[in-house]
Parts: structure tokens; C-alpha cells; sequence
């Protein structure tokens, strides 16, 4: 579709398409389930009304691929981990706050903090700090069973991908063999078209 860029529009063009490109889509997706995969065929004219620009979007003639020989495709929604999707910062808030809880009576000053969870945040500091350190393998089942049930909590659903295979065509050379139709006012009008927004 390269040569979209070549022709000429009108300025503000392509946020008028964007905005209805838009709303088509949101009726498109009132119409599937999320979890469906399904194909389609495009077949669309697109025409400046001033400049005279206009193509034609069809499939690409093709076999296989991504698309079955289709030109659009939308896969289903998938599943996937995100493993950043709380900040270190308020992992690491949220795990210490659990552990001086479990050392301080619920009935506490909320400044107050033992010594032994003074010690103990010390010592964390100092551990995840220190690239030396090797890591206690005492509780590794434990730990690794931990993790995947946190990470367990941060699974969310993504919209599938759209595939296109799509080919842009000048609407003015589809027009040019209507010229010669059998028929006369599809041959007159194809005629009147040519010759208003033709090169010639």
C-alpha cells in the first residue's frame, strides 16, 4: 500500500479515517467473541471527493500464510504472564509490610517496629544488596512454589492480533476496461470517471 503516500489528499484525511476506522471497529468486536479466531475479505473504495484520489483495497492474491489466503484476520484473545506488572518498588512494600506485621502486636503504635524487625530489614537490605551472597537452597521447593502462585495472580487477557494481506489497487485502472462496456450507462459513467480524475 505504498503508494497511498504518493497520491494526493486532502489534509486531516487520515484522522477522518482513524476516527471511523474507529467506530467500524468497535462494531466489529460487539459481533465476535474475544476467544474467536475468524477471517474476512475486505473489498473497499476509498475516494477523496476533492483531490479525485481514490483505491481500491482488496485481498492480496495469496495462498497459506497467517491470513489461509484470507486478506484480514483476527486470532483470539490469549493469556499471557506479565511478569512487570506491579513495580519492584510495591512488591518489595507490600512483602515487608507482611513480615513486620507478623512481629508487631495489631494493637501497636503504627511507628512502632521491634528490634527483631529492625534487625530483620537491616539484614534483607544488606542480602539483596550484596551480588556475593549465594542463595540459601534450604527452602528451595518452598520458594519456588511461592513464586508461582504470585506469579500465578498476574496472568491477564490480551486482545488477539490482526493480520492484514491486503493490496491497494487504482481505482482508475479497475474503472478503464468499463469504458468499452457493453452496456451504456455503465460504460458512460465509467467513461465520465476516467476522464475527470484519469492522468490523461
Amino acid at each position: 500500500m505504498k503508494q497511498l503516500s504518493e497520491m494526493d489528499w486532502t489534509d486531516g484525511t487520515a484522522k477522518a479515517l482513524k476516527v471511523a476506522a474507529s467506530q467500524i471497529e468497535k462494531r466489529e468486536k460487539s459481533l465476535h467473541d474475544k476467544h474467536e479466531d475468524y477471517y474476512a475479505d475486505p473489498q473497499l473504495m476509498l475516494m477523496d471527493m476533492a483531490t479525485g484520489s481514490s483505491v481500491m483495497l482488496t485481498t492480496e492474491p495469496h495462498t497459506g500464510g497467517k491470513t489461509h489466503g484470507h486478506g484480514y484476520r483476527r486470532c483470539a484473545a490469549v493469556e499471557q504472564r506479565i511478569a512487570r506488572k506491579l513495580p519492584s518498588k510495591r512488591i518489595m512494600r507490600r512483602l515487608l509490610r507482611m513480615a513486620i506485621r507478623n512481629f508487631v502486636p495489631t494493637d501497636a503504635d503504627p511507628d512502632e517496629m521491634s528490634p527483631v524487625v529492625k534487625k530483620a530489614l537491616k539484614d534483607i537490605a544488606a542480602i539483596i544488596a550484596d551480588d556475593s551472597t549465594e542463595d540459601d537452597n534450604k527452602h528451595e521447593a518452598a520458594l519456588n512454589a511461592a513464586l508461582e502462585e504470585i506469579l500465578g495472580h498476574t496472568m491477564s487477557t490480551r486482545s488477539g492480533d490482526t493480520l492484514l494481506k491486503m493490496q491497494c489497487d487504482d481505482y482508475v485502472t479497475q474503472v478503464q476496461p468499463f469504458t468499452a462496456h457493453n452496456t451504456a450507462w455503465i460504460r458512460k459513467k465509467a467513461i465520465t470517471y476516467v476522464e475527470r480524475y484519469g492522468d490523461g
